[in-house]
């Protein structure tokens, strides 16, 4: 087997934040400590006079037990570790001795040594602790602006699923790459994605995301999917920074890994497929029947969804490097795919896509993908979006990213919402009633046995509250014409902040007087889309002035804003 590549150095600068605990007890001969969050890190141990020759058993942990000490069975990969520590009166500091993970894709960052997840820490002795104990998490994170964007509204749960997803944005980049978490830290393109999208809705940094970018293009993992997700990634850096660098110095890295050479002549692709991971969260994908780590059919609607949706970003990015042959012939092939797709794996009667030709079974993943990546017809749309609407959340964490954005762009914004906002044992809440601080990798441990609490791709509400939600996207590259489309659904207000190249976009909206505030900033237009429709010929007031609005496809009212601010009332 393959020895796992280590990242020797992180490429990007890596900072150490010695963080409190929020609550600190003892019992007899041991010292608790509650950090409030998960990080990763290691604990620092201060005494303000000479401690005692001793040997001390440290124990750092993710979870509690039933009895409020840290647990020391957590299960999957949750983290608990105990260390020893040897204490002498000449030495008043001191840090863990971490030991090192040797199956680990990501080792020790280099000048910080050995880190692991944690939110608790136990110091028990064999004698009464002295009083001068104090403790430190030293928390490792890439820099991270907190301040770059914010989000609450009229639904606690969803402000607290919020706030979960922005803290693992900011928690998982302790090693300068997006991991897939602790079990692995390794890279995987899917995650990247998805760990892309929520970071920079939450501070808008390019530096990790490209950093990870080139470590895969070296290290590229196995599923057909993550091959395609390369020029995804690219192409979102694109539109959210306004720079095509990662396409302008990898073009023809990027072409190969559309995987073209698997295409047959009806432009489809002949690949298996991962679906979604863990197996057991595939809807049924191939009649139930597995694999092996990647299923069947051979032509199969997944795999080609994610091609259509490569294609057409290859050809943007070809656009933007005026590579206007390549972006006309990809355009070409992801119209094929289109054509070929529809014909293959549509079932007219039953009005859906089925999994894979020759396949019979339906499953929510041949649904869900092709109407998030606009493969489905308008005429084919009511039958996909009801199927889809009826599966609820049958796909896993990752799967959510692509179920979410496919009822936001099928007006099926309330949906959405009250899956990002459920109490369910498939739910981020969940996540949260089970005592994490950060995402997992699967909704419980039922589903996947061996789950970390620290899995960014588990973190989609971040970019789709921001996207879809607030309604905050670019029409063009780097955020220079805006468009400000806010999905309500029943809340009765939100308001948020939006980072981008210019300046942030912020966005408030009260249902009772209907209004809505927002700022441009300086050097973007924007596009807004009011929340509820306006009668056609009603005024509204735009900061204090009336205004006739302009109405398309039926009662959706837009204007074009200069930067500034405005408050929009009707």
């Amino acid at each position: 087997m393959a020895a796992i590549p280590v990242l020797a150095a992180p490429p990007v600068p890596l900072q150490v934040i010695p963080v409190a605990p929020t609550r600190v007890a003892t019992h007899g001969n041991v010292l608790f400590a509650d950090f409030g969050q998960d990080s990763f890190g290691n604990l620092k141990i201060d005494f303000s006079s000479a401690p005692p020759s001793a040997d001390w058993k440290v124990r750092l942990g993710e979870r509690l037990a039933n009895d409020g000490t840290i647990n020391r069975k957590p299960g999957g990969s949750v983290l608990f570790c105990e260390v020893p520590l040897a204490t002498h009166p000449d030495q008043l500091e001191y840090e863990l001795a971490l030991p090192a993970r040797k199956h680990a894709a990501m080792g020790a960052p280099p000048g910080i040594g050995e880190i692991v997840p944690f939110r608790y820490a136990e110091i028990e002795g064999t004698n009464s602790l002295p009083e001068d104990i104090t403790v430190r998490q030293l928390t490792v994170n890439a820099p991270f602006d907190d301040s770059a964007s914010d989000f609450t509204s009229s639904d606690a749960t969803l402000n607290s699923v919020w706030n979960l997803c922005k803290r693992t944005m900011k928690a998982t980049t302790a090693f300068g790459v997006f991991i897939d978490g602790d079990r692995e830290r390794k890279p995987y393109e899917a995650d990247a994605y998805i760990a892309m999208l929520s970071h920079y809705a939450c501070d808008l940094d390019p530096r990790v995301a490209r950093a990870t970018f080139d470590y895969l293009l070296a290290h590229p993992t196995w599923p057909t999917e993550w091959s395609l997700f390369m020029p995804m990634i690219a192409d979102a850096d694109y539109e959210a920074t306004g720079d095509p660098v990662l396409a302008a110095n990898n073009y023809e890295a990027l072409k190969a890994k559309l995987l073209l050479q698997k295409v047959g002549p009806d432009g489809l692709l002949h690949a298996p497929a991962i679906v979604d991971w863990p197996v057991s969260e595939r809807d049924g994908y191939n009649d139930g029947v597995v694999e092996g780590k990647q299923v069947g059919p051979d032509v199969n609607t997944v795999a080609n969804a994610f091609l259509y949706h490569a294609l057409q970003c290859m050809s943007h990015l070809a656009s933007a490097l005026n590579k206007q042959d390549d972006a006309q012939a990809f355009a070409a092939r992801a119209q094929q795919v289109y054509t070929a797709f529809n014909a293959t794996f549509f079932d007219a009667t039953r009005k859906i896509y089925v999994d894979g030709e020759g396949s019979t079974h339906a499953s929510l993943h041949a649904n869900m993908f092709p109407l998030a990546f606009g493969l489905v017809p308008p005429e084919q749309q009511a039958g996909v979006v009801a199927f889809v609407q009826s599966r609820g959340m049958a796909c896993s964490v990752y799967g959510a990213q692509f179920l979410l954005e496919s009822l936001y762009l099928s007006g099926k914004s309330d949906d959405a919402l009250a899956l990002m906002s459920a109490d369910t044992p498939r739910s981020w809440a969940h996540m949260l009633d089970l005592g994490s601080t950060m995402t997992l990798e699967a909704w419980d441990p039922s589903v996947k046995r061996n789950l970390t609490w620290n899995h960014a791709w588990g973190a989609a509400p971040a970019n789709i509250i921001t996207r879809y939600l607030l309604g905050v996207r670019p029409l063009e590259p780097g955020y220079t014409k805006i468009l400000i489309a806010p999905e309500l659904g029943t809340l009765k207000w939100m308001q948020g902040k939006v980072p981008t190249p210019r300046g942030p976009v912020r966005v408030a909206w009260q249902s009772n007087p209907a209004s809505l505030d927002l700022d441009i900033p300086a050097g973007a237009t924007a596009r807004v889309l009011l929340p509820s429709p306006v009668a056609t010929g009603k005024s509204v007031s735009i900061n204090g002035k009336a205004f006739l609005p302009k109405v398309e496809t039926g009662a959706t009212i837009l204007y074009p804003l200069a930067s500034g601010h405005y408050r929009i009332s009707y």
